[in-house]
């Protein structure tokens, strides 16, 4: 057997070894198959080479086939670029159907035409083809198809992954290879030795070509080492098989060996299949057993987001103040996020845009130290191109950049914005609007350790999420800054009402004085005799006198509680007797109209209590008035208990009773029950003032009714052994040893409005 029949084998074997072990290993990828055919394309190209110097018979066809293997090898390896190591979007689809079309035509033009293979010639120094004149054809379509592959792949790899880019070299190494074996065998050789024998051992430098390519895949554990290992042992096996045909000693001994060739082929591309199915079989178990581990990361890491964002949602609910708020979510965001290494947040206001506050952590000095600690100073009026912050609030859209100068130069300096980079580490920043409806808030700035590359989606997926639960805190902020502001014009009016009301009441009261002293002293005739006619007149405006005296201490009242200057003056009382003196007041109205009053008790089972004599007097005045202002027959009853250290107080009528939407609007000040229907207008005040005393007291105030069926008002007191030291809201003064309860005539003028008038 000759070398060259050797090389021939050993070569052609070495790569159908390493193309078969491909197809078999992962069929299914789109670069393996396109790997394969390559295999097949340049083995067809060794052994045409061979044949070409050695079957004089079919020397032209044959190095036809030589030129059409060198088109076909190139079309694959195209492909295979294409798609290694994984699929890219490639030239557009009118480009690849060119590539096709022209691949087809370049096949046809060589195999049947004599346009690119003329003829073969023997010469001194060896044999040689005689090229046609459309060689150029051939050389137009290796040329550009071999550069453009080789750009291609070139590209592709800037944007893959470091163990990618390993690939990649690896394969770009196989190339350099083959193009210096064949520069060598088609170049120098020939023109060191001056033969052209040397042209014969072209296609053997692609077994470098194909040995990268092999190697760059093992590399990226395409491969299996048992894999590999049964393809070489095959391949071991096929050579000694194949050299043994060309040993032969008869056709019928050459027949036999190329059959036992065939079969043990056959047999070695099932035993790959077979133990490529069993390493897939534990490669799919091993991808499962990934994609869970995978997904419980996943997991954590969507749980940890959740729980920041949790922690976020409290802070904005638990924090009022806009400030603090604010500081402690930026202050929380590296802390949750990797990679983050803070984030800056600009609110605007007035049309202007100013920065607020940034995230405190070991960065915070170094940005401060120099751009100083007072951010807001920072406030410019927003408009287009002023910085990629002012174009992030007015596109209404999230920007992004490598460098943190677009977003805040101006009005920091290039220099400055580089050196703040440099010094946090800065590799991408992320700028997200905060909008509230239309109405624009601001910006946050996020800034990345990491280029955008290294993100996840959900990384960045949470700093808008981020910035939405800050745009409802600054809205929360606001609102309740606003809510506060009015509140507390609000109060300033109520102030200026109460303080009103408390002035007016009071200078109304002397001339009010004066004008029932004077009627007084008219009816009582102390300035000569009254008409009849005359002193009915005079009755009207004395009792008119008298209820505007009411209702200015109503209004005086109120006005005190409200400012917390009632003044109580506490004293050991019996409730029975205040109900009797009520009683005797009220009597002269009960007889007029024609209705009873009872007192239920006993003075002595009535146990005594430390009490303000004068309001609870004033309490039962209203609830007995009120019994008898809406009773229209029957009576009134007033029933005093004791019960669990507690003193019941009832005033029960047989009037018209109170509807249960009727008896929400009690207790509630300027409310009455069907004023519209009321003969005798009143303020509204009387049970919004007893309520009052009744809860200075601590005690409480209710009403049971039906309408058409009378009413039931109940108040209850402590029982109390001693009086109180304090009560809150009101003013306390020294404890009386005894109550002064006086039986009043309710026609009889007080002597201190006699003399008042007197003195007028």
């Amino acid at each position: 057997m000759g070398v060259d029949l050797v090389v021939l084998v050993l070569s052609s074997a070495l790569v159908l070894t390493l193309g078969i072990t491909a197809v078999s290993n992962r069929g299914s990828s789109a670069h393996n198959l396109y790997f394969f055919l390559t295999t097949l394309s340049i083995v067809l190209w060794m052994v045409t080479n061979y044949g070409a110097n050695s079957i004089h018979a079919f020397t032209l066809l044959v190095n036809k086939l030589t030129f059409a293997s060198v088109v076909t090898a190139a079309f694959f390896l195209t492909l295979f670029v294409l798609s290694f190591p994984k699929q890219s979007s490639g030239p557009p689809k009118v480009i690849k159907w060119v590539f096709c079309l022209a691949t087809i035509l370049v096949l046809a033009a060589v195999v049947s035409t004599d346009l690119i293979v003329k003829r073969y010639l023997e010469t001194p120094t060896g044999t040689t083809i005689e090229t046609g004149k459309g060689f150029w054809i051939f050389l137009a379509y290796f040329i550009p198809v071999m550069v453009g592959a080789l750009s291609h792949l070139t590209l592709k790899r800037k944007v893959l992954s470091q163990g990618e880019r390993k690939q990649v070299d690896l394969i770009l190494f196989g190339v350099g290879l083959t193009f210096v074996a064949g520069l060598v065998m088609n170049l120098i050789l020939p023109l060191l030795y001056d033969s052209t024998v040397f042209l014969t051992y072209t296609p053997y430098g692609t077994v470098f070509l194909v040995g990268a390519i092999f190697y760059a895949m093992i590399a990226h554990d395409l491969f299996e080492l048992r894999t590999l290992g049964a393809g070489l042992l095959a391949f071991a096996i096929n050579i000694a098989l194949i050299a043994q045909i060309f040993v032969s000693n008869s056709t019928s001994e050459m027949v036999l060996k190329i059959g036992v060739e065939l079969i043990v082929a056959i047999g070695s591309y099932s035993l790959v299949k077979n133990i490529n199915k069993e390493i897939s079989r534990r490669e799919e178990v091993e991808r499962l057993a990934k994609e869970r581990i995978e997904t419980l990361k996943e997991l954590e890491q969507r749980n940890k987001n959740l729980a920041a964002l949790q922690k976020v949602s409290k802070m904005v609910l638990n924090q009022i103040e806009m400030k603090p708020m604010i500081q402690a979510i930026l202050d929380e965001i590296p802390k949750q996020f990797d990679n983050c290494t803070g984030a800056l947040l600009n609110l605007v206001h007035g049309g202007h845009m100013a920065a607020y506050a940034i995230s405190t952590n070991e960065f915070t000095k170094k940005v401060t130290s120099l751009v100083g600690d007072d951010l807001e100073k920072y406030s410019y009026p927003i408009k287009p191109g002023f910085n990629l912050l002012h174009d992030t609030l007015i596109s209404k859209q999230i920007k992004e950049s490598t460098k943190l100068s677009d977003f805040i130069c101006p009005p920091i300096t290039k220099p400055v914005a580089a050196t703040i980079q440099t010094l946090v580490g800065i590799k991408y920043t992320l700028a997200v609007p905060l909008f509230a409806g239309k109405e624009p808030l601001g910006v946050m700035l996020f800034s990345y350790r990491v280029p955008k590359s290294e993100l996840l989606e959900k990384d960045l997926d949470m700093a808008v999420a981020i910035s939405d639960e800050t745009s409802l805190a600054i809205q929360r902020a606001y609102a309740f800054q606003q809510l506060k502001d009015a509140n507390e014009y609000l109060a300033d009016l109520d102030k200026l009402k109460d303080e009103f009301i408390s002035i007016a009441s009071h200078e109304l009261n002397t001339p009010l004085a004066a004008v029932e002293g004077y009627l007084s002293m008219i009816l009582d005739e102390n300035m000569g005799k009254v008409d009849d006619k005359a002193r009915v007149y005079l009755t009207r405006a004395y009792d008119s006198s008298k209820r505007l005296a009411e209702l200015i201490l109503d209004l005086l009242n109120v006005s005190r509680i409200e400012q917390g200057r009632i003044k109580m003056k506490f004293a050991k009382t019996n409730l029975y007797d205040l109900a009797e003196s009520v009683m005797h007041e009220l009597q002269v109205k009960v007889d007029a109209k024609k209705l009873t009053l009872k007192l239920e008790g006993d003075r002595k089972r009535v146990p005594q209590t430390w009490c303000d004599p004068d309001r609870i007097r004033e309490v039962i005045v209203n609830l007995v008035g009120n019994a008898i202002k809406y009773t229209e027959k029957g009576g009134i009853r007033m029933r005093i208990s004791e019960d669990a250290g507690r003193i019941k107080f009832e005033v029960i009528d047989t009037g018209r009773g109170i509807s249960a939407e009727g008896q929400k609007k009690l207790f509630q000040k300027f409310s009455q029950v069907k004023r519209e229907i009321d003969e005798q207008k009143g303020t509204g005040l009387g049970l919004y003032i007893s309520k009052n005393f009744v809860e200075l007291h601590k005690g409480r105030i209710w009403v049971e009714s039906e309408e058409d069926k009378g009413s039931d008002f109940i108040f209850e007191l402590p029982l109390l052994t001693e009086p109180p030291e304090k009560i809150e809201g009101a003013i306390l003064e020294g404890p009386l040893s005894a109550p002064q309860i006086e039986r009043r005539n309710p026609l009889e003028i007080p002597t201190a409005i006699k003399e008042s008038a007197k003195k007028n």
